[in-house]
């Protein structure tokens, strides 16, 4: 690329609105694995943020002192260096204490860094429609929530300027395909389990504590689309059941396996 060619692109790139992120971890966590069955990725979200906007940073908040959600900790840090951790040693404020924190951060950011123009809140409590009209409202700003589908208070979505639902009906489907390839990887080297069709969805539903209706849809989906296949196993000398089996290469090609 010449150096006019540079110049020509840099002036006539896209200028990103610069945005700071707010996430209510616990009511990602919370929500996401009661409603559906799975676990936030966090990672991949803020990659597409960056996408759209010029990130001054992401902030998490929760309680980590907790079983489940203590073990996402590793998993935050590869998305941000900014987690503050609310839990308290006093019972009586322990209520809300994380929405506490989190106000308060975004009201102290409001006033100390005017340059930002879009806040992002990742939460579903109504606490925040206050501060999401006054940021609108009074200051001038593009507030835009993010939240989990049926766990997001209707007052909250009818003030933002935007809002977003996840997990995507596609997020939900592939983290069913990833429930069930793990059980396929499981089940590959147990010579005394037999696959069956219904028996891999009952097993899938049971260990993720999800709907058998969702993992049969998305067993049968995936079957559809050549990821696994069915084939005759002999279990008796004169008695052969149809079981499931992995498409590995297809699978991987999808990335939903890895060979190393």
């Amino acid at each position: 690329m010449s150096i006019f060619q540079k110049l020509f692109k840099n002036k006539n790139a896209v200028k990103k609105d610069k945005a700071i992120v707010f996430v209510d971890y616990e009511h990602w966590y919370y929500s996401i694995q009661k409603n559906f069955g799975l676990k936030p990725e966090p990672v991949s979200w803020r990659r597409k943020l960056e996408e759209q906007y010029d990130l001054e940073d992401v902030m998490v908040f929760a309680d980590f002192g907790h079983k489940g959600i203590d073990g996402e900790l590793t998993k935050l840090r590869n998305m941000t260096n900014t987690i503050i951790e609310t839990q308290q040693t006093f019972s009586r404020y322990k209520k809300d204490m994380t929405d506490f924190i989190m106000l308060d951060y975004i009201y102290q950011t409001a006033y100390t860094k005017p340059d930002i123009t879009t806040f992002i809140i990742f939460t579903g409590d109504g606490h925040f429609q206050s501060v999401t009209k006054y940021l609108i409202q009074k200051l001038n700003k593009k507030v835009i929530i993010y939240g989990v589908r049926d766990s997001v208070s209707k007052q909250l979505r009818t003030v933002a300027s935007e809002c977003y639902m996840l997990p995507t009906d596609a997020e939900t489907l592939r983290g069913y395909y990833e429930m069930i390839v793990s059980n396929l990887a499981y089940v590959s080297e147990k010579s005394n389990i037999i696959p069956t069709f219904n028996g891999t969805v009952s097993a899938v539903a049971r260990h993720n504590e999800v709907p058998e209706e969702l993992i049969h849809a998305a067993l049968q989906e995936m079957l559809d689309k050549g990821l696994i296949y069915q084939r005759l196993q002999r279990v008796a000398f004169n008695k052969e059941v149809k079981v499931v089996a992995a498409n590995w290469a297809e699978l991987a090609k999808q990335g939903l396996w890895s060979f190393n």
